[in-house]
Order: structure tokens, then C-alpha cells, then sequence
């Protein structure tokens, strides 16, 4: 279980919150934008998607530890998380010049909730070390997993891709060992960040693929069902 000392220190800077949200609204905005050879979103569709990815993961992780979502609490999330998406829209038209830029904003913002998630986390004196890892893990993806889900398109969370979820669930797993070993917050939340944002843009750069399930030979199937 984590230290009831950092439980009760930890407190998360609102403009670190604000941060995060505000860089997956601009992707959740450009994503709607661009979507249009598969589908054909109007500009609610851009707020959604920005709300979505803005927020959604933070929201999941609130509700599984049973607190009220600090996006209902403070109206500067939503403000934030729409004017994101407004701008990620208007710029929408740049992003494929960005090329590795913008897959190192993908993994700054996923980094960046990650950090969020495990710090909330470890405030709740009855959250246990794995459950920081997945609670820091679900605020991460959770956004994605709302956007593929409203977009109608396989969830990238459970496909063979680059990986995604997997960097999430590492980073975490990098802030709760120091956090075990008595580092600081910020010094294990700079470590998550880090962790998340260079093994992303590796595996990126490298071609990584996540591990496929292991699935019997066909002639082994036969020979089992032959017997």
C-alpha cells in the first residue's frame, strides 16, 4: 500500500491538470477535423471529442475512486478542455507536416495523465500500489478508448499497434517504484513523464509492435484433436 506520507502530502497543481487536459482536447479538436474520410463530424462533434479525450480518462479514474470528477467541480476544466479542441481544429491542416512532433505531443500527453492519474491515486490512503498503476494507466488511455469507441473505429487500446497502453501501465509502474522507494512526488512523477514520452517515441521511431496472443499451430490443433 502507498505510504500514508504521501497520501496525505501529495496535491496535484491545477495547472499540471490543465496541462494535460488541454493538450488531449487539442488532439480530441484536430482528430474530429480530420476524420472526415471516415466519417463527417460537425462542430459539436469537435467538442465531443475534445471532452472526450480532454477529460474522459480523468473522469474514469474519479469514478472508480469514488470521488466527484473535477471537471464537475471546476469550471475551468470544460472552459479549457473546449477552447483546446477549437484551437487542435484551426490547426488540424498543420498536423501532417509535424510528423515525429506530433507523436511526441501524443506521448507528452499521455505522460501527462499518467503523472495526474498516479498522483490523484496516491492521495486515497486505501489505494494499493497495482491499483495506482492502473488507476494512473486508465487516466492515460481512457480518453482514446472514448474517442475510437464515439468514432465507430477498433479501439486502439486492444489492437496490435504501436505500443500504447503498455507505455501507460510502465510509466506508472515507474512512479509507484520510486514512490515505494521514498522519492519524492515530483522526482517520481518527472521519472513517469520521462519513461512514457522516450519508450513511446523509440517504439514509434522503431516500428515496435505490441505482443500478439499466442495461438496454437493449426497442426497442433489437429494432432490434440485426433487423440
Amino acid at each position: 500500500m502507498l505510504s500514508q506520507r504521501m497520501a496525505a502530502a501529495v496535491h496535484v497543481p491545477l495547472w499540471i491538470d490543465l496541462a494535460a487536459v488541454a493538450v488531449g482536447a487539442m488532439q480530441g479538436g484536430a482528430f474530429a477535423a480530420r476524420s472526415h474520410e471516415r466519417n463527417e463530424f460537425d462542430l459539436l462533434g469537435v467538442a465531443v471529442f475534445a471532452l472526450a479525450i480532454g477529460l474522459g480518462g480523468g473522469i474514469l479514474r474519479d469514478v472508480l475512486l469514488d470521488v466527484v470528477p473535477a471537471a464537475l467541480r471546476d469550471d475551468r476544466y470544460l472552459v479549457t478542455a473546449l477552447l483546446a479542441g477549437l484551437a487542435g481544429m484551426l490547426a488540424a491542416d498543420h498536423i501532417p507536416r509535424l510528423g515525429l512532433a506530433w507523436e511526441a505531443l501524443d506521448a507528452v500527453v499521455v505522460g501527462l495523465f499518467v503523472v495526474v492519474g498516479c498522483l490523484k491515486a496516491s492521495q486515497s490512503a486505501d489505494v494499493t500500489a497495482g491499483a495506482t498503476i492502473l488507476l494512473g494507466a486508465i487516466t492515460g488511455v481512457g480518453g482514446s478508448v472514448l474517442r475510437d469507441l464515439l468514432a465507430q473505429q477498433p479501439v486502439a487500446l486492444v489492437q496490435r499497434t504501436t505500443p500504447y497502453a503498455l507505455v501507460a501501465i510502465l510509466g506508472a509502474a515507474t512512479f509507484v517504484a520510486l514512490d515505494e522507494a521514498g522519492a519524492r512526488s515530483a522526482v517520481a512523477g518527472a521519472a513517469c513523464l520521462a519513461v512514457v514520452f522516450v519508450v513511446r517515441l523509440v517504439a514509434v521511431a522503431r516500428g515496435w509492435r505490441s505482443p500478439a496472443p499466442r495461438v496454437a499451430s493449426p497442426r497442433a490443433v489437429n494432432s490434440r484433436a485426433g487423440r
